[in-house]
């Protein structure tokens, strides 16, 4: 069902995930991720919800055009809750979310919630984009931002690249600190006021407890 190509992608993304986990754990996970055969990491991906069945495809698009490939996505199961992200922030389009593979400290990805062609993005998901661009900019003090789309797995994303010497898009990347990432996304992320509460007065109540001094004639 999938591509060798899908296979090793979706493989350094879940290695980087378990780069997080404790000691004891870690290696066993990467090692066994490592010798599974291209069935057994299919049959894994669909134990765990991030790969669907040709059934289940079937049953849940019966007359859809989305192709098997664009189910099987790393990012559309980010998208659906199945594979963790630092989210920090989002639109009806689209979600920010920080790379766990940065080429630069505060590298974020935009990904469109629709599979889509670089020429077809959503306004929204480039308004996002320079949203965070703003913000990482104002946050983080890089000495430039490139915002760059590209297309993984029939995924477009958008990447907003903070630049503090001379990194491209092309730069080595670096897996990056769950510490790291989290205190990023402490800082990036889109605050949400809390609503205020309103207190009610009850003014028989007030007029007991704020004695009047009687009228001195």
């Amino acid at each position: 069902m999938l591509t060798q190509e899908q296979t090793k992608q979706i493989k350094e993304q879940l290695l980087a995930q378990i780069e997080s986990w404790p000691d004891e754990q870690r290696e066993a996970a990467k090692q066994q991720l490592v010798t599974m055969s291209q069935e057994q990491f299919e049959e894994f991906l669909i134990k765990n919800k991030i790969l669907k069945t040709k059934e289940e495809i079937i049953s849940d698009h019966p007359t859809a055009s989305q192709t098997p490939q664009q189910t099987q996505c790393i990012f559309c199961s980010i998208i659906r809750g199945q594979t963790r992200a630092y989210k920090i922030d989002e639109n009806k389009k689209a979600i920010a979310i920080l790379e766990i593979n940065p080429i630069s400290q505060g590298h974020v990805i935009i990904i469109p919630k629709e599979h889509t062609t670089i020429e077809k993005i959503p306004s929204q998901a480039l308004t996002l984009a320079k949203k965070i661009a703003k913000k990482i900019k104002s946050k983080l003090k890089p000495k430039n931002i490139e915002i760059l789309t590209s297309s993984i797995m029939g995924h477009t994303i958008i990447n907003v690249l903070p630049i503090y010497k001379d990194e491209t898009i092309n730069s080595q990347r670096k897996k990056a600190d769950e510490k790291e990432l989290l205190k990023l996304q402490l800082k990036l992320e889109k605050k949400t006021k809390a609503p205020s509460e309103k207190i009610k007065i009850n003014k028989k109540k007030l007029k007991e407890l704020i004695k009047i001094p009687s009228r001195i004639p």
